[in-house]
């Protein structure tokens, strides 16, 4: 009886992860805020996050292709938000935050050019975040 118990509440809490799973997805309008140093485009206009992972934009993608920009970075079952993005030439920006359903804020930086500042986002749309 106790096994049923436990696989009973392994089901639910697998169904539960399953839901939980890409709550995150989609098109995110990202604007940033300099408010140390001078170092603007650093972060994209745009982000794509699916299964929790930032997978680019399609304008993120054709930057990537052209060696603009890379990007790496995924989403916490609690909304946490950890990314990083490199530009050509080797700058690079760190990005965090929270995510709590369509709106997001947080800070970032850049070690490499002595910057940072804050953020905010929003799920879909072109419109921008707020600042």
């Amino acid at each position: 009886m106790i096994s049923i118990g436990v696989a009973e509440a392994a089901q639910r809490e697998t169904a539960g992860a399953a839901v939980e799973a890409g709550r995150y997805d989609g098109s995110w309008v990202f604007e940033a805020r300099t408010t140390v140093g001078s170092c603007p485009g650093l972060l994209p206009d745009q982000i794509e996050i699916h299964a929790d992972l930032l997978v680019g934009t399609q304008a993120g993608a054709a930057a990537l292709a052209a060696g603009r920009m890379a990007h790496w970075g995924y989403v916490e079952s609690d909304g946490a938000i950890m990314t990083r993005f490199t530009t050509q030439g080797g700058h690079v920006a760190r990005a965090h935050g929270n995510l709590r359903g369509n709106a997001g804020q947080g800070a970032w930086s850049s070690s490499t050019d002595k910057c940072g500042g804050s953020w905010r986002a929003h799920r879909g749309g072109a419109q921008r975040a707020g600042y």
